[in-house]
């Protein structure tokens, strides 16, 4: 079993076109959230989840989204027009329903480990689980799968966008495969971060994607976008500063 392990794309359609055209042979593909906001192309990503049977859960912005869709009709002062806002004048209806159809956490089982899919720890944190203790609590919480007894135990989250695995002991870690679209303001790498689960291995992967096109449509929206999301889309989708 092969599976692909996406999260955080945040409507770049441009990013998740290019790794799904990289990565046609993995059986199930995997989403930890995130789908929409700050990104350009809500639609087109909601679209390829769709077609491509991605299994999702909502993160925070697919939260935020389902809200601020019902908000916007209300009107949004000029002054305070965002990507959420850009991003929710663009979705309709169906595509409300569809992201709001994700569950917030999946459990599965591949062979003896076990899984439980979730896109943050705690809601309003960046917070990470740094202890068994906690590990152990999560997991009596979340899953729900029918493996019994000795068994490796893995939580995917997303959120912090920060590709990773933490081990807490020998069988029971967390791993997060990175943000689709853009890092943290401390890495200054762009390119698109995920993984590949192959029966118990997890492989880190990244690929270079071309922001031409995205950075021609971030610069048709200056003097729109309210600045401070402007500054962040074009520090997130701009060149390389390796």
């Amino acid at each position: 079993m092969k599976i692909l392990l996406l999260s955080d794309i945040h409507s770049n359609a441009v990013s998740l076109r290019k790794v799904l055209e990289n990565e046609k042979d993995v059986d199930k593909i995997l989403c930890a959230g995130d789908h929409v906001d700050y990104g350009l192309y809500p639609k087109e990503v909601l679209s390829m989840v769709a077609e491509y049977n991605i299994t999702s859960v909502r993160g925070n912005h697919d939260d935020h989204m389902l809200k601020t869709w019902e908000e916007i009709k209300q009107g949004v002062k000029q002054d305070e027009f965002k990507w959420i806002h850009h991003n929710a004048d663009i979705l309709n209806q169906a595509d409300i329903d569809f992201l709001r159809s994700f569950p917030k956490t999946i459990s599965f089982d591949l062979g003896n480990i076990g899984y439980v899919l979730q896109h943050q720890w705690k809601e309003n944190s960046y917070e990470t689980i740094q202890s068994e203790y906690h590990f152990d609590q999560f997991w009596e919480e979340h899953y729900t799968g029918e493996l019994h007894g000795d068994f490796e135990k893995r939580i995917i989250f997303g959120h912090t966008h920060r590709q990773g695995i933490h081990y807490v002991n020998n069988n029971k870690l967390w791993l997060n495969p990175g943000s689709l679209s853009y890092r943290r303001p401390d890495d200054p790498t762009k390119d698109a971060h995920y993984m590949i689960l192959q029966d118990e291995n997890i492989i880190f992967k990244q690929t270079p994607y071309e922001k031409a096109e995205l950075m021609n449509e971030v610069n048709k929206w200056k003097g729109k976008i309210k600045q401070k999301d402007m500054d962040v889309a074009l520090f997130f989708f701009g060149e390389d500063e390796r």
